[in-house]
């Protein structure tokens, strides 16, 4: 008998793909695992199968992990000149960001991925694979919130690259929401890593054909970089608030610390309400600033902030799932704003990872050939007595402050979908000082820095999709502030 699941995540083409795996004997981590890169690779420009992430996986039976696949800095060995192109675009108020080969940093998707499926899934790799295969093989509906980014970055980034601009354009025109999407040998790249293993792609020919196509293209990953590239599973970071457990990411990735520091300072706190909260983040914000964000050692400083708080530690896609034996799984993936660049035929898009200003603040460019890149990303599993909740959430540095909001209120009493709902509030630091970002519907009056007020709830304040075994009852929520999809398979 098949065992049921709730599952959300950005579009109802992920869930389905859980609901395909689930429907043949898979289990809450196959369902996250084809979620996930059936995501990465069904929403472009949002996200590209050629980046990495994070599994925050608790299953009955078995300790908690955290799946490392995040992306690494590239260049070992290489003594070439790499390339990189600036862009500007009125994307999310306006960024800068760079571009091309010379930008994407050592993909860890796949090597994550598998090793997740190796740990803790029930389905064979190529049987995942494959569900996600059929999905792309004939094309797939063009999402409104991918086209809404590519009506900005579209013309600038992904056209870039024939394979791309063939997919996403008729012509000079890019195809519309529901249009179908085509990314030629997509589908047989996908079959060929699920017949012979992600080691292929780390240590085999396509990998070898991919490096050999990124290096002439001005790129400076290299075949070193790719083999030596190995998935971690980590220990998460474990928290006891409130009568809750809460795993979250751990060092070297920064977002699971933040949120950490924040809830922590939060639940130490007289009272509670938005004067609270924008104090607890902006100090979590400001340790941040201060002390994790340095390229090299991130991992001692994070470890050295958790131990002062009394705490120990052992563009972007969020998947949550969770099953009716109390199982749970939050995975959140990224490929940046993406390179452009989809290397060797492979239809691999290819993240932007070095070329991302927010996530190098030693210096775009600079950081350790090998050592993991700076994440915000920090996909949650919470439990109390048998209620289980998986929660994740894209938004660059609003995923800290969103998935705090979201688990307060969730300690507080309220249910998944109320919790998910409620008005946010962040902290921005710039050449103003500091700032409170906010939506509405929230008692302003006690917060001592100057506001910034939204009209109505915003895709600025992230969009965390959460699943939940909630007092026997199975169910998921996806944010109303993006566009996201809930199913019940099995």
């Amino acid at each position: 008998m098949m065992t049921r699941m709730a599952v959300a995540g950005p579009s109802k083409l992920a869930t389905g793909a859980a609901g395909r795996i689930v429907a043949g004997g898979g289990n809450v981590v196959d369902a996250a695992v084809v979620s996930t890169l059936t995501a990465m690779c069904t929403e472009p420009g949002v996200c590209a199968p050629g980046g990495g992430g994070f599994l925050t996986i608790d299953v009955p039976g078995k300790s908690p992990a955290t799946i490392d696949g995040y992306v690494a800095y590239p260049g070992q060995g290489f003594d070439g000149e790499a390339t990189m192109q600036e862009v500007r675009m009125d994307y999310g108020g306006g960024l800068t960001t760079f571009v091309g080969a010379g930008s994407i940093a050592v993909p860890g998707v796949f090597a994550g991925l598998e090793l997740a499926s190796k740990m803790f899934g029930r389905a064979p790799w190529r049987d995942l694979m494959e569900v996600v295969a059929g999905v792309v093989e004939n094309g797939f509906p063009m999402g409104k919130a991918a086209r809404d980014y590519l009506v900005e970055a579209g013309e600038l980034i992904p056209a870039l690259d024939e394979t791309a601009r063939k997919a996403l354009f008729d012509g000079d025109r890019l195809r519309d929401v529901g249009e179908m999407v085509v990314y030629e040998g997509l589908a047989s790249t996908l079959r060929y890593i699920g017949e012979h293993g992600s080691e292929v792609f780390y240590r085999g020919d396509l990998g070898e054909a991919i490096v050999a196509d990124l290096q002439a293209r001005g790129g400076r990953l290299t075949r070193l970089d790719l083999g030596s590239y190995q998935a971690i599973a980590r220990s998460p970071l474990s928290l006891e608030m409130r009568g809750w457990k809460l795993d979250v990411n751990p060092p070297p990735a920064v977002g699971g610390v933040t949120v950490a520091l924040a809830l922590n300072e939060i639940a130490r706190a007289q009272g509670a309400g938005p004067g609270v909260w924008a104090n607890a983040l902006v100090s979590a914000f400001r340790t941040r600033l201060d002390e994790l964000e340095a390229p090299a050692g991130r991992e001692g400083a994070a470890v050295r902030a958790l131990a002062r708080a009394g705490l120990r530690s052992p563009s972007t896609i969020s998947i949550a799932v969770a099953d009716e034996d109390g199982g749970a799984v939050a995975g959140t993936a990224s490929a940046g704003y993406g390179s452009g660049v989809a290397p060797a035929g492979a239809s691999l898009m290819m993240n932007n990872a070095v070329g991302e200003i927010e996530l190098t603040p030693g210096g775009v460019g600079a950081g350790i050939a090998g050592d993991r890149m700076m994440s915000n990303m920090a996909p949650t599993v919470a439990r109390k007595g048998a209620d289980v909740v998986a929660i994740g959430t894209p938004g660059a540095d609003r995923i800290t402050s969103a998935l705090v909001m979201t688990l307060e209120w969730l300690m507080c009493g309220l249910n998944l979908s109320d919790a998910i709902e409620h008005p946010r509030v962040h902290p921005e630091f710039g050449e103003w000082g500091i700032r409170v970002a906010a939506e509405p519907g929230l008692r302003l009056d006690s917060l001592d820095y100057p506001i910034r007020l939204f009209e109505a709830p915003h895709m600025y304040f992230g969009g965390v999709n959460g699943a939940a075994l909630e007092g026997g009852d199975l169910h998921g929520h996806a944010d109303s502030r993006r566009e996201g999809a809930v199913a019940l398979v099995g």
